[in-house]
C-alpha cells in the first residue's frame, strides 16, 4: 500500500497519541531510570491496594459466563454464519490460538514460580516452607494463575469480538466489543480513543514480555557459550526476534503465523515429553495429581484469596499481578483470536480457547514445576539458590543441568523461547496493524507492512530498555499497569456477550 494511502486510512486518534505516549515512556526510562521505577512502583501499589478484588472476582465471573454461553443456544451458532469458510484446520487453529496467548509465559514461569512459592509461601497460607504441604500449595497456586480463570478472560473478549466482527459486521476495533451493548451510541472518535488506550497498554505489556524473554534467552546464551549478559547481547536477540517476526508477518496470515505456531506447539510437546521421560516421572505424576485435586476442591477460596489478611501485598505480586497482565493483553489479543475463528461454532471457540489450553497448562506446569520442586528438595534448595544468586530466568538452565543431555536441552529451550516470542510478535503486530487502520474489514483483513514494522521496532526498543535497565520486578510492574483499563474493557465485552446471546438466538 502506498505511504500516502496508509496515512489516509490511518486512525489518527488511535495512532498518534499512543505512539507519543509510548515514546514518552521510553524517554523516561532512559533519562531517569530510578524516577521511572519510583513512579511505576507507587502507581502499581495503588492499583494493588484498591483494585485487587476487581481483578480476582472479574476473572471468576468471566469463567462462569463462559460456562453459561457454552450451555446456551448461542453455543450452536457458527461464527461468520452457516456457510462461513474456515481460515485454519482444527489443529492449526488450536496451535495458533495457544501460542498466541501464552507467548513466553509458560517458559519463564513454569520453573521459577513453583520454587518461589515452595520456599516462600505467604504467612496466611498456613504451610511451612519446604514441606510437602508447601509443594502442593505452590503447584495449586500455579494452576490458579495459569489455567481456567485466566483463559476465560481471553475467551470472553475473543468470542465477543468474533461475533461482532463476523456476524454483526462491526469494524476491526476494540470498540466493537461494545457495539452490541451500546449500538451506534458509541461514537467513532470514542471508539478510536479506546483503541488508542488499548494500543498503548498492549505495546507496553508486550515489551515487558519481550524483556522477560530477553532475560531468559540471555541466561541461555551465557550458560551455553559463556557470553556475559550485556545490552549488546539483549539488542542482538531483540533484533533477531523482531526481524523474523516481520518476515513471517509479510508472508500473510495463512502462511507465516500458522507455520510458526505449528513449530512452536511441536517444540512445546517435545520438551514436555522429554522432561517427563527422563525426569522424576513418578514424583511429577503424584505432585501434579495432588495439586490439581487441591486446586479443584478449594477453587473459590484460592481464586478469590478469602484467607489473605487486609494489608497483605502477596496477591499484588502474584495472583492480582498475573490477572492484571492477562486483562492487559486481552483487548488486543481478542482481535486476533476472533479474526482466526471464522467458520467454527461458539462451543468450539470456548473449547479451543478455554478448556484445551487449560489442560495443556496443567500438564506443562505439572511436568516442569514438579521436576523443579523435586530437584530443589533433594538438592537442599539448589534451585532456590539459583534464583537468589542469578534471578528467575536462570532457574530453567539450573534444572536442565540435572538432566541427561543438558547442553542439547538448553539449546532446544533457547530455540523454543525464540520461536515462542516470534509467534506472539507476529500475531500481535498483525492485530496492532489492523487496530491502527480504518480499512480492515471481514473481507479485507490485512494491514500495511510499514505499520507492522513501526510497532515491531518500538516493541523491540522498549523491550531492550526494560531488560537492560529495569529487571524482572520492573517488567512485572509495566505489565500490571496496563491491567486496569483492560479489566474494564473485558467486563464490558462480557455484558455485550450476554446481549448477543439474546439477540442472535
Amino acid at each position: 500500500m502506498p505511504f500516502r494511502s496508509v496515512l489516509a486510512n490511518l486512525k489518527h486518534i488511535t495512532f498518534w497519541p499512543a505512539l507519543a505516549g509510548i515514546l514518552l515512556v521510553l524517554a523516561l526510562t532512559v533519562a531517569d531510570e530510578q524516577r521511572f521505577v519510583a513512579i511505576t512502583t507507587s502507581v502499581n501499589a495503588a492499583i494493588i491496594d484498591h483494585f485487587s478484588a476487581l481483578f480476582l472476582y472479574s476473572a471468576v465471573a468471566l469463567l462462569g459466563l463462559c460456562l453459561y454461553i457454552y450451555c446456551s443456544p448461542l453455543g450452536r451458532m457458527r461464527i461468520g454464519g452457516g456457510q462461513a469458510a474456515r481460515i485454519y484446520s482444527p489443529f492449526r487453529w488450536f496451535a495458533v490460538s495457544l501460542t498466541t496467548v501464552i507467548a513466553m509465559g509458560i517458559l519463564f514461569w513454569a520453573v521459577a514460580e513453583p520454587v518461589v512459592h515452595f520456599r516462600e509461601p505467604p504467612d496466611f497460607s498456613g504451610v511451612e516452607p519446604g514441606t510437602d504441604a508447601a509443594m502442593i500449595f505452590s503447584m495449586s497456586t500455579v494452576f490458579v494463575h495459569w489455567t481456567l480463570a485466566p483463559y476465560a478472560i481471553y475467551t470472553v473478549a475473543g468470542l465477543t469480538f468474533a461475533l461482532a466482527f463476523y456476524n454483526l459486521g462491526c469494524e476491526f476495533s476494540v470498540g466493537s466489543l461494545f457495539r452490541p451493548l451500546l449500538g451506534r451510541g458509541l461514537a467513532e472518535p470514542v471508539a478510536q480513543v479506546i483503541d488508542g488506550l488499548v494500543l498503548f497498554a498492549v505495546v507496553v505489556g508486550m515489551s515487558a514480555v519481550l524483556s522477560a524473554g530477553l532475560l531468559l534467552i540471555g541466561d541461555g546464551v551465557q550458560f551455553l557459550f559463556a557470553l556475559p549478559k550485556s545490552p549488546g547481547i539483549y539488542a542482538a536477540i531483540a533484533g533477531f526476534i523482531v526481524a523474523v517476526a516481520l518476515l513471517s508477518a509479510a508472508s500473510g496470515l495463512r502462511q507465516g503465523i500458522q507455520l510458526l505456531a505449528r513449530i512452536n506447539t511441536m517444540v512445546f510437546v517435545l520438551l514436555l515429553f522429554y522432561l517427563l521421560l527422563v525426569g522424576p516421572t513418578a514424583f511429577i505424576v503424584r505432585i501434579g495429581a495432588l495439586s490439581l485435586f487441591d486446586f479443584l476442591i478449594d477453587f473459590f477460596p484460592r481464586q478469590l484469596l478469602w484467607s489473605e489478611p487486609e494489608g497483605s501485598r502477596w496477591s499484588g505480586w502474584w495472583t492480582t499481578a498475573f490477572y492484571a497482565s492477562w486483562f492487559a493483553w486481552a483487548p488486543l489479543s481478542c482481535l486476533f483470536l476472533g479474526k482466526i475463528a471464522r467458520g467454527y461454532t461458539v462451543r468450539q471457540f470456548i473449547l479451543v480457547n478455554l478448556l484445551l489450553p487449560s489442560l495443556f497448562s496443567v500438564l506443562w506446569f505439572s511436568v516442569f514445576g514438579g521436576a523443579t520442586l523435586y530437584f530443589d528438595s533433594v538438592g537442599d534448595g539448589s534451585m532456590f539458590a539459583a534464583y537468589q544468586s542469578e534471578g528467575l530466568a536462570a532457574m530453567a538452565y539450573q534444572l536442565f543441568s540435572y538432566l541427561p543431555g543438558s547442553a542439547t536441552l538448553s539449546v532446544f529451550f533457547v530455540f523454543a523461547c525464540l520461536v515462542s516470542f516470534i509467534t506472539a510478535t507476529d500475531s500481535n503486530t498483525d492485530a496492532i496493524g489492523g487496530l491502527c487502520m480504518k480499512a480492515v474489514t471481514a473481507e479485507r483483513m490485512g494491514s500495511p507492512f510499514v505499520i507492522k514494522l513501526l510497532w515491531a521496532a518500538v516493541i523491540g526498543v522498549i523491550g531492550w530498555c526494560s531488560a537492560t535497565y529495569l529487571g524482572t520486578d520492573g517488567i512485572k510492574m509495566l505489565a500490571n499497569l496496563a491491567g486496569l483499563p483492560g479489566v474494564l474493557i473485558v467486563l464490558g465485552s462480557g455484558i455485550s456477550l450476554l446481549v448477543l446471546a439474546r439477540r442472535l438466538t
